[in-house]
């Protein structure tokens, strides 16, 4: 299943909650440098989306943006808000209240377009599948599920 951020993405079963687990402690071993690469990677792919971050304005290539200190402290807020979601995984109220949280944030202090939560996931699945070699097709659609569940609830709240 594609990555969808509306309706319902439904349950993780216990063999995709395993195999994310996995598959995320390979990403997480190196948290700083998958998350700088995840959002430098959303920054360089979708330019429009730096007007939402003011204190990222004129860092225009990935070479600026990845020695930005701003950059780095934003990519760490987001691969920490994975983890925590891959750490929540059997807590799915935990996770959702989290979620759900960041989508208030985000919707009423920062004014993001929450067509961007889709998107970021998307750059994330690309980078677990690049710290694991590639992922099976069972390891992609346990994936493509979590990062459902984490864009329809950061779109919750607008």
């Amino acid at each position: 299943m594609p990555i969808v951020d509306s309706g319902s993405a439904g349950a993780l079963s216990a063999a995709e909650k395993a195999i994310i687990t996995d598959s995320w402690k390979v990403v997480y071993a190196d948290y700083e440098a998958a998350g700088k690469a995840i959002l430098i990677k959303f920054f360089t792919s979708n330019p429009g989306v730096q007007d939402f971050f003011p204190k990222f304005k004129g860092l225009d290539s990935a070479d600026q943006l990845s020695k930005s200190a701003a950059v780095r402290w934003h990519a760490e807020r987001i691969i920490n808000a994975v983890n925590d979601a891959v750490v929540a995984l059997d807590d799915p109220e935990k996770q959702s209240l989290k979620l759900k949280a960041l989508s208030k944030k985000h919707a009423q202090e920062f004014n993001v377009d929450p067509q961007y939560f889709k998107v970021l996931s998307a750059n994330v699945l690309e980078q677990v599948a690049a710290a694991n070699g590639g992922l099976s097709a069972e390891a992609q659609g346990a994936w493509e599920k979590l990062l459902s569940i984490i864009s329809i609830l950061l779109k919750s709240q607008y």
